[in-house]
């Protein structure tokens, strides 16, 4: 296996007009050699961009990938394979380091910085707020 997304598409259902359901599993191996996997039944609202940079940054399509791992490390649904698929644990700068990674993976240039930023100065409150939703999207 070589670093990066281990497949070329991800298909996803809308379940309710902001966040999508993975019909497929993500997997992702990291530079350090562990295996991360957004699994089937997770969700994503892909990159949380306001409207006005939407033609910038878009939320889905292209990059995205990136987004919906980082998605699934924040609302604790992202696992790890030591043998067999494990829930990850995983600290609000481990998921965001992984976001930038994972970005770099897909050939994302300098924009990645600006998102890794955007993500580590403003996330807090996502990352609270997802943190407590589990991979049908209720509360915990």
């Amino acid at each position: 296996m070589t670093f990066g997304f281990q497949q070329d598409t991800l298909e996803v259902r809308t379940r309710n007009g902001l966040d999508d359901v993975l019909i497929d599993e993500l997997v992702y191996l990291a530079k350090d050699g562990q295996l991360y996997r957004a699994p089937v039944g997770g969700t994503t609202d892909g990159f949380s961009v306001p409207r006005c940079l939407q033609n910038i940054i878009p939320a889905t399509g292209g990059d995205w990938f990136s987004a919906v791992l980082h998605d699934s490390a924040y609302r604790g649904q992202l696992q790890v394979c030591n043998g067999v698929w494990v829930k990850a644990i995983t600290s609000k700068d481990r998921c965001d380091r992984l976001l930038l990674e994972a970005m770099e993976s897909q050939g994302v240039g300098l924009m990645r910085y600006v998102i890794y930023f955007a993500v580590r100065l403003f996330g807090w409150a996502a990352f609270k707020k997802d943190g407590r939703t589990d991979a049908a999207g209720s509360a915990s």
